[in-house]
């Protein structure tokens, strides 16, 4: 590349094509190696050193042209049709970006998401209430533990389950979606004397759909009530152990507008029960007035505006950006690991008491302003979104900027991502480190914190945790531990701050603390809709100068030599003229080299272009052209054209080879290959496959890179309510693109994750396993597992086992190193010529022997072959029907025969009515059933009857139930603290809530399972799920803890009901669960049988050698 700097260089450094004089010293060189003895005048009168001066002078145009800008020299000509660059140019944002893959990949995913501020991820600690134990005695997995099994030390639970926490955005018009507790100024008046001005502060709850419903059914398409609230009140009134504190059931009465003049408007009652309650004022009469607070001075209209309304909007905006989150995260979740909760990050108000000493000179509401704005950002430390320009003017290196996922508002840095973690505890001394920073303050005198539960009472045990502390201690002076997976806030209110001019005491303005605030946050608000500029790296765009322009080297010879633009000097002798000819002729050939390199060059653009349409790597250019060179069409032939250079320089078979060779250089680059290019190149018989068809693989691969790259490790969209070939895991497309398989094989096949496959509740389908009799890796066959599931009945992959270990090994090497996979080669058989053979050959003898026509002889080979093909065909179409009901799932193992018997003497019967060539019958019609009954029998016992299109029926069906199975579960059901809070005050002080309630889910559990098993075997629909799970509930009261006499008959109603509720509606899920794992397990590989090969008599149906199979590798 020419070096461009500021200044003309006086010796400028050339690279040796570029240099004229070491060009032209190291022709003489040659010339005097070669031919010293016959040419000894090398000065420049001579005309072979002119001509040596011009060859040097164009040697030195190439040389130049080859030093242009590499962005010139690829740049597409303009006016070719064509305005995308064909070059493998993959930006950064394109091939430095990866799918999330750690947590802090995720949380830039989410804060990144439009209503998202923070978040945070977490390993799932319960599994996302996946639990079971290993019955080695049975040799399966279980819901109940077994001898001294117990939950805490033998509960399995999956791993790669991560819960996530996210904290919202202020929303222009509802503000702090974090914040659910609402604070208003009311005016009231208790009596005719009386008028208070008090402000009620309500600490409302989360949303439950459980007992409200789904949030969006209160909010139209705008965003707004879809409907009015007719009334709010606050009853159940108790007074808390704080003064001026209650605890208050509110009553919200919602009328939902039915969208018809005709319809009556739907009446919706939300019950909020004990809802904390608090009253500020300072008036000696709201001081007073305590005991006699009942409320109803508050007027309805006003709860409604202030309270009601904020609290419906707030909901269904945080469930809206919940499920909008989750869904994101379903999408781009990697193999083998799944989000369970995804919910509002938890709060824990923190109060700071502390006198500050400041100067005298300073400001009291602007230092207080300064010190709360930082605290604040200790707690929460802010996260803000940069720019690319901004990020490489502080020298961030181009791959740390683009380490980690695509993002549409800017880049987060790492270290304020890292600084932004949740915190487990506050240090006292990190506090006062913060506000000695501010200007004006002298010193901390003293400082304590205080946390507060979620009713708003100061909280024991968390203070200066540590040997001999007092557990009942509420201010730390060191340390405030904070609850696992919360988020520290400063509660204002519940906070004491006295500040010290000249030791006296000064208390701030809080009205004006709070304008100074407000603006402090402003400024420091960097929202995500204000970051503009690129987010991505430009690709280099050139000027297109032509580099194939080609000036003739002979015109540069002086005009004597009767070579130039104007040709032989007239007049000219016809020996003068045959001598401009020779001389032209001899100088062709320089002429067609150098124009072949300045073709050559120009052709660099296409060398590594991945447009298919690409046929050439050696470029030429024609020099036959009268405008180009005068007189040349007397020296050279018509037929030399460019077609005919380009074959003499290229053939098919080079170009390939040099084509197939830049291809590898470029997946080299990025660190790709093919893995084994001996299987590459030959076809699935052996044979050479094209060389244009590894072309055309190679292009696929690369043209598709940015994705097979950066998603390599990305799982399938388990939000997808149609899955397309977009939404499963690339792992599948991958491996498709390495190993060169057909579409139609590709499609086929088929990556299940075994965690998505767990139980979600207890009582949900177990997968097989295989423990014999240790407990070893498989009673866990979920955490990061999976199986590929491939056609091997399709070719090639029927016959040649090594293109199948060849397949193997690739998806083993694409797999990433966490995840263990197993892989499987099923069939897909139909009832076919082999399962035929195996009823009407013994059959055909069987008639042929033992048969007796009407004449009392017995029939003929022929009319035996034809009764048994008859009497097969009946068979098999009465065994299609049954088997197509499902009647086989209704009968038992040991009585299959019997059944299929009954069967074929009830619909086949009379035998004559079939075939009539043979009229005994009566004494072996029972041999035929019995032959029939065994045959047919085998054919279920196998059970390989349309295997993989089985399996892919179950697992396509449990897919389409599984994205709105996750779009109504966001988070877990809470089958134990349901459980748990039903069964509080039922059971005896001595047993452990908690402890009871998963005994009673284990219980229950298994005998659910149970049930489903019969009822997945039967095949049968359940069409009341609710009378199936009451009738197992029944079955429980038999069993601990349901039986204690301790539970009442409302009670065991009330239990009856809440697990009607829980499993009702997960009955159609399960059944749908337990036909995926019954196939997989079902799942074996088949492999091509191991036969000779007959050379001899030319037999070639089934060439496979016995060293080629499974068995004898």
């Amino acid at each position: 590349m020419a070096v461009t700097t500021g200044t003309i260089q006086k010796e400028p450094r050339r690279e040796p094509d570029q240099e004229f004089t070491a060009l032209r010293r190291k022709g003489i060189e040659l010339i005097e190696q070669m031919s010293s003895r016959w040419w000894t005048d090398y000065n420049s009168h001579d005309p072979g050193v002119t001509m040596l001066e011009a060859l040097c002078y164009a040697i030195t145009d190439l040389g130049y042209r080859i030093g242009w800008d590499i962005a010139d020299l690829l740049q597409n000509p303009p006016g070719d049709g064509s305005e995308d660059s064909i070059q493998p140019f993959f930006t950064a944002r394109e091939i430095l970006t990866v799918n999330p893959l750690t947590a802090d990949d995720f949380r830039r995913l989410l804060i990144d998401h439009e209503g998202i501020g923070k978040a945070w991820i977490a390993n799932s600690q319960t599994g996302c209430e996946s639990a079971w134990y290993a019955d080695c005695k049975h040799d399966r997995l279980s819901f109940m533990p077994t001898g001294a099994q117990t939950f805490e030390r033998d509960a399995i639970s999956p791993r790669g389950i991560r819960d996530v926490f996210v904290q919202f955005e202020n929303d222009p018009e509802l503000g702090d979606l974090n914040d659910r507790k609402i604070r208003h100024a009311f005016a009231i008046q208790p009596s005719k004397s009386k008028a208070l001005e008090v402000t009620a502060e309500f600490r409302l709850p989360a949303w439950s759909t459980k007992a409200w419903g789904e949030a969006s059914r209160f909010i139209d398409a705008n965003g707004k009530l879809a409907g009015g609230i007719t009334s709010v009140k606050l009853t159940n009134i108790v007074e808390g152990e704080r003064k001026q504190s209650y605890l208050a059931d509110i009553e919200i009465v919602f009328e939902k507008d039915s969208g018809s003049a005709d319809e009556a408007a739907e009446v919706v009652t939300l019950e909020l029960p004990a809802v904390p309650v608090r009253l500020y004022g300072s008036t000696s009469e709201l001081k007073g007035y305590g005991d006699a607070w009942d409320f109803s001075d508050f007027d309805s209209g006003e709860l409604a505006k202030v309270v009601a309304e904020p609290f419906l909007l707030k909901s269904a905006a945080v469930q809206r950006i919940t499920e909008e989150a989750a869904a994101l995260l379903r999408a781009r979740r990697n193999l083998c690991e799944e989000f369970c909760r995804i919910e509002p990050i938890q709060t824990e108000e923190v109060a700071i008491c502390a006198d500050i000493l400041v100067t005298a000179e300073a400001d009291i509401e602007q230092v207080f302003a300064s010190m709360i704005f930082a605290i604040e950002n200790y707690f929460n430390p802010p996260l803000a979104f940069h720019t690319l320009d901004e990020l490489r003017r502080e020298g961030v290196t181009v791959e740390d900027i683009f380490d980690g996922p695509m993002l549409a508002h800017g880049f987060l840095r790492h270290e304020e991502l890292e600084k932004a973690r949740l915190r487990k505890s506050l240090r006292t001394s990190d506090i006062i480190n913060e506000i000695v920073e501010i200007e004006g303050v002298v010193a901390v005198r003293s400082l304590r914190l205080t946390r507060y539960d979620s009713t708003g009472k100061p909280a024991s045990g968390v203070a200066d945790i540590g040997r001999g502390a007092d557990a009942k201690k509420i201010s730390a002076e060191w340390t405030l531990e904070i609850s696992e997976n919360c988020l520290p806030i400063l509660s204002i209110e519940n906070s004491a701050f006295l500040f010290f001019k000249n030791d006296l005491p000064f208390v701030a303005d809080f009205v004006e603390v709070s304008d100074t605030l407000n603006q402090l946050r402003g400024e420091a608000e960097r929202l995500k809709t204000q970051r503009s500029g690129s987010l991505d790296l430009p690709t280099p765009t050139g000027r297109y100068r032509d580099p194939q322009r080609y000036a003739p080297m002979q015109y540069a010879l002086p005009e004597c030599y009767g070579v130039g633009p104007d040709g032989v000097r007239e007049p000219a002798t016809a020996e003068r003229r045959a001598q401009v000819r020779q001389l032209k002729g001899y100088l062709m050939l320089f002429e067609q080299l150098l124009a072949n390199a300045f073709s050559q060059l120009a052709g660099a653009r296409h060398l590594f272009s991945l447009d298919p349409a690409t046929r050439q790597t050696m470029f030429v250019q024609s020099l036959n052209d009268e405008n180009l060179i005068r007189g040349v069409t007397d020296i050279l032939k018509a037929e030399l054209d460019e077609a005919a250079l380009h074959d003499m320089v290229e053939t098919t078979t080079t170009m390939q080879e040099r084509r197939g060779r830049f291809l590898d250089h470029l997946m080299a680059r990025f660190g790709e290959r093919f893995s084994d290019y001996a299987l590459q190149v030959t076809d699935y018989d052996g044979k050479k496959k094209p060389a244009e068809t590894l072309i055309e693989g190679k292009l696929a691969f690369l043209s598709a890179l940015p994705e097979l790259s950066r998603d390599r490790a990305k799982g399938m969209n388990t939000a997808a309510t149609a899955l397309t070939p977009e939404d499963e895991a690339v792992l599948k497309k991958r491996i498709s693109l390495l190993a060169g398989l057909a579409p139609e094989t590709a499609e086929k096949i088929i990556v299940v994750e075994h965690l998505l496959l767990r139980p979600r509740f207890p009582g949900d389908a177990l997968m097989e396993v295989c423990l014999d009799e240790q407990p070893c890796g498989e009673v866990d066959p979920y955490s990061f597992q999976l199986t590929v599931v491939m056609p091997g009945w399709l070719a090639p992959f029927d016959k040649n086992i090594e293109l199948r270990r060849f397949v193997e090994n690739t998806i083993r090497q694409e797999l990433p190193c966490h995840i263990l996979g197993k892989i499987c080669w099923v069939g897909n058989q139909d009832y076919d010529a082999a399962y035929r053979e195996k009823l009407i050959v013994p059959l055909a003898e069987f008639l042929r022997e033992e048969g007796r026509n009407a004449g009392n002889a017995r029939p003929s080979v022929g009319n035996a072959q034809k009764g048994a093909n008859n009497l097969h065909d009946a068979a098999l179409e009465s065994f299609s029907a049954w088997m197509e009901k499902g009647a086989y799932r209704k009968v038992a193992a040991n009585n299959l025969e019997a059944s299929l018997r009954d069967l074929f003497v009830a619909e086949l019967d009379p035998l004559s009515d079939i075939y009539g060539g043979v009229s005994n019958y009566d004494i072996i019609a029972t041999e035929i059933h019995d032959m029939m009954a065994k045959h047919f029998a085998s054919i279920v016992e196998d059970d390989r009857w349309y295997i993989y299109k089985r399996f892919k029926d179950a697992w396509d069906a449990w897919l389409a139930a599984l994205p709105e199975r996750q779009r109504s579960e966001w988070k877990p059901a809470g089958f134990v603290s349901r459980v748990q809070e039903t069964m509080r005050g039922m059971i005896g002080s001595r047993l452990d809530p908690a402890q009871t309630a998963r005994q009673a889910l284990e219980q229950f559990g298994d005998l659910f399972d149970r049930a489903m098993r019969e009822l997945a075997a039967a095949g049968d629909a359940v069409n009341d799920p609710k009378s199936v799970v009451a009738e197992i509930f029944e079955e429980a009261l038999d069993c601990e803890p349901f039986d204690s006499s301790s539970l009442s008959a409302d009670e065991l109603a009330s239990l009856k009901a809440l697990f009607i509720e829980l499993y009702a509606p997960r009955v159609h899920d399960t059944l749908l669960l337990r036909e995926v794992v019954a196939m997989h397990a079902r799942l074996t590989s088949i492999y091509p049988p191991a036969t000779l090969h007959d050379c001899v008599d030319g037999n070639d149906l089934n060439p496979v050698r016995l060293d080629s199979t499974i068995l004898g590798a």
